[in-house]
Formats: C-alpha cells, sequence, structure tokens
C-alpha cells in the first residue's frame, strides 16, 4: 500500500532549498560577506579568485588558476621595428583540486522533536548554513596559511576528521622563503620572544615588502589596497601600540558602500585590516610545543593578501537531498554538500631569483599571549 508523504518536496523546490542553503553560507563567510572572492571566472581583482569552469588539458578537464606575470623586456624606441621583438606572455596555470564536502542532519523521531517536517527542514537549512560557511572559512585559512588539513587553526591535531582526505589538501603549502615577516627582532618561529609582538611598525614592513615583491593589490574606487587579517590577540597588541594609537586618529573611515570595508577595524595607508578567530595560532598547542625558546611563546600567523592570492573551485550547485532511510518518515535525514576545491597560488617570481614563491600572501608571524 503506497503512503503519501505530504512533507515531500519537489525538484524544483529542493533546488531552492540547496540554493537557499549555499546563500545563507556565503552571507556568514568572511571571504565572501566582505566582497573577496571574485564574483566570475575572469575577476582578478579579488583577493580570492573563483573559479566555477573546466578548462580542458592533457589531463582532462581540469578548474585552472591563470597566473601571468608581468612583462620583462624593455620595449623598442621610436621608429625601430616592433614585429619580432613581441614579448611572450609567461602565464603560470594553476590546478585547482576538486573534491566534494557534505554534510547532514537527523531528526531524533516526532516524539522528540514535537515539530512539523518543514520545521525540521528549517532548522536543518539554518545549522547546514553556518556550517558550511565556518568550514570554507575554516579551509581557506588553513590554505592561505599554509597549514594542513591535519591541524585546527589553533594548532591542534584534528581526530576522527575527513578532512585532511580532502584531495586539495595535498597541495597546502607552507609560506614560501620570501613570503614570511616576523615580528619585532625576530628571525624564525623559534626566536620569537613575548615581545615580537603585532605593531603599527610591523604592518609597515608587510607593506613594504608587498610593494618591494610586486604583490599585485586589489583596486577599488581607483585606489590600491592590501588586505590584512589579524588574530584578535594581534589585534589586542596592535590597537595597544602608542604609535598605532597615533596613526589611528587619521586613518580612513571604513564604511560607506564599499563593501571591501565592510567589517574592517581600519584602513591605514592603503592596508585594510580585519580581525578574525581563524586566523592560525598556536593556543591549542601544548607548552613546548609552541614557538620561541623551548616552545613556550604563543604566536599567531597574520596574513598580508593581496589579488590572487587564494583561489577557489566552486563546480556545480549546491545539493540538498532527503534521505531514503527514515523509519517510515519518523526519523527525517537531511543532506547538503557542493564540489569545491582550494589553492594558494605560487610561482616563479622574478623579483627573487625565479624561485618559485607564494603568489599573493605574506605570513606574518608574531608573539601573541593569552
Amino acid at each position: 500500500m503506497s503512503a503519501t508523504d505530504f512533507g515531500a518536496l519537489t525538484i524544483a523546490q529542493k533546488r531552492v532549498w540547496a540554493a537557499e542553503t549555499w546563500q545563507a553560507g556565503r552571507d556568514e563567510s568572511f571571504w565572501f560577506a566582505n566582497g573577496y572572492i571574485g564574483k566570475s571566472d575572469s575577476d582578478m581583482n579579488s583577493v580570492i579568485q573563483r573559479v566555477t569552469k573546466l578548462t580542458e588539458t592533457e589531463r582532462g578537464l581540469e578548474c585552472v588558476m591563470q597566473l601571468v606575470q608581468d612583462l620583462q623586456g624593455d620595449g623598442v624606441v621610436g621608429d625601430n621595428e616592433l614585429d619580432g621583438n613581441e614579448e611572450a606572455m609567461i602565464n603560470d596555470a594553476q590546478v585547482i583540486r576538486i573534491d566534494q564536502l557534505r554534510h547532514g542532519t537527523k531528526s531524533k523521531g516526532e516524539m522528540a522533536e514535537q515539530a512539523t517536517v518543514i520545521r525540521f527542514r528549517a532548522q536543518s537549512k539554518e545549522k547546514l548554513a553556518f556550517w558550511l560557511s565556518d568550514k570554507m572559512d575554516e579551509l581557506m585559512f588553513l590554505t592561505l596559511s599554509g597549514r594542513a588539513y591535519t591541524l585546527k587553526t589553533n594548532g591542534a591535531t584534528r581526530t576522527g576528521s575527513q578532512l585532511p582526505s580532502l584531495r586539495f589538501g595535498a597541495d597546502v603549502a607552507a609560506p614560501s622563503t620570501n613570503r614570511i615577516l616576523y615580528g619585532g627582532s625576530a628571525t624564525s618561529e623559534g626566536s620569537i620572544t613575548s615581545s615580537d609582538k603585532m605593531s603599527w611598525a610591523t604592518i609597515v614592513r608587510a607593506n613594504t615588502q608587498a610593494a618591494e615583491k610586486r604583490l599585485r593589490p586589489i583596486r577599488s574606487g581607483g585606489r590600491s589596497y592590501y588586505v590584512m587579517v589579524i588574530h584578535p590577540r594581534q589585534r589586542r597588541d596592535l590597537v595597544l601600540d602608542p604609535t598605532y594609537q597615533t596613526i589611528m586618529r587619521t586613518a580612513e573611515k571604513p564604511g560607506g558602500d564599499n563593501k571591501l570595508f565592510t567589517g574592517a577595524m581600519a584602513t591605514i595607508d592603503g592596508t585594510i585590516i580585519y580581525q578574525h578567530n581563524k586566523v592560525f595560532n598556536t593556543s591549542g598547542l601544548a607548552s613546548a610545543s609552541k614557538w620561541g625558546a623551548g616552545g613556550l611563546i604563543d604566536g599567531a600567523q597574520a596574513l598580508y593578501l593581496g589579488a590572487q592570492a587564494g583561489g577557489i573551485a566552486t563546480i556545480g550547485n549546491t545539493f540538498w537531498r532527503e534521505s531514503d532511510k527514515t523509519d517510515y518518515g519518523n526519523r527525517p535525514g537531511i543532506g547538503s554538500g557542493r564540489k569545491i576545491g582550494m589553492l594558494k597560488p605560487q610561482f616563479k617570481s622574478i623579483y627573487d631569483s625565479n624561485n618559485r614563491e607564494d603568489f599573493g600572501t605574506i605570513a606574518v608571524k608574531t608573539a601573541a599571549a593569552a
């Protein structure tokens, strides 16, 4: 005997629920909400370039992120012939590997929930949307920081997680040699002392390094900007810095209609500064496993970012699927997910003797005491 399920969704309705889950997740995400993920494949002016199309390569269809280096030649002068003296553009194709990331919810049962099927769906959409934004933010912070997915953003090792098995997790690369900067007089994680804190001087040095290494800034309103994301402990040290306090009196006022400034704590000298608790830090590590002499110093790794600092691939649409094992409708289950990929691009930098360097990221490591 067949049964009528008055709570069943049509295929079209499932698409709507899936789209709303993705949209809600985007609105919650730090990178999406602040306008730092490109709107299309051709948008190379964003901190995170978005790739939504597959490109035919010798290995088949892949997600390809194109990095084009600056021209190195001097050109021709006067009436000298340009024919035959053109310079070939050297582009560096970065492949973003794709995998599927999913999660689901399951009702405890009709008597336990005391709620309708529709209410369960609404609650699931809210929870799955937050989970999606939270995980995507976490993975992107780890990717840009060059920290393996075996770790949490506080440095602790994951247990019972499948995230380290993501295909694109194998491409996570540590910060390159000439894209690392330390607070104070430190020259390595092991040499950091408690006084090597985040300061205005550190930000100025990062800005200088970005300009000298030709990290391409993002452009908005006819101006060029870099983005810096710091840990809340680094923010505390920064706002207590007397020089920073003086500078803030003449800082640009973030806000207006420019989405880039949404949520920013300050915009100074072309650097938009944010704080975020997913910035990599050592608070989850045991004493003697942190930074500094004896591994006793807590630290954090801020991100100083230009255009194309990262890449994200989103292939196809978010899906919304309802479990076919529901205990006769008593325990409905919902699954949602999407095919994604992430990458911190590296290229052969002509400003670093053609060594392979991070394209748009500088890791800024400082002390960050509790």
